[in-house]
């Protein structure tokens, strides 16, 4: 698949260099941003797997195969999150992201754009914390529990 190859290493970049530039913008005071209408829960850790750091995540981002895009619900348990850390003051934040696939450098990729992707939204909703990346593939056998991001603080 070249033009998959192509399409998520052009989308890597395109995220990583936009994250470069937002980044300076995180110390920025932003205005409030208004109360979500409806609090959504993040979805529940899977079950534990004993190849990753122990501790319980804070919110769980799924992602449909393949994809990069934070669906609406997802977002809904993202703006709450934010609330949360910002009103605890938390200063550093680790997002985890994993992917599956055939081909485990793709699968990398598309983890990493997912991660950058949850970096820049939380960045959007006015959280301050230093936020690090992480990203991982995992052999397509793995299942859809690790088509997700992780959010974990201290």
């Amino acid at each position: 698949m070249p033009s998959h190859t192509a399409a998520v290493r052009t989308l890597a970049f395109a995220v990583a260099a936009f994250g470069t530039v937002v980044a300076p913008a995180q110390s920025a005071p932003k205005p409030a941003a208004p109360a979500p209408a409806e609090a959504t829960s993040a979805a529940p850790p899977p079950a534990a797997n004993p190849s990753e750091p122990a501790g319980a995540p804070a919110a769980t981002v799924s992602f449909d195969r393949h994809s990069v895009e934070i669906n609406p619900s997802a977002r809904g348990a993202l703006d709450t999150l934010a609330q949360m850390l910002t009103a605890q003051g938390v200063r550093q934040i680790e997002l985890r992201g994993y992917a599956t696939g055939g081909d485990s450098d793709d699968a990398r990729k598309i983890a990493l754009v997912r991660t950058l992707a949850v970096r820049m939204y939380l960045i959007d909703q006015g959280v301050k914390a230093r936020i690090e990346v992480a990203a991982q593939a995992a052999p397509a056998r793995g299942g859809g529990a690790k088509e997700r991001v992780d959010v974990m603080t201290p």
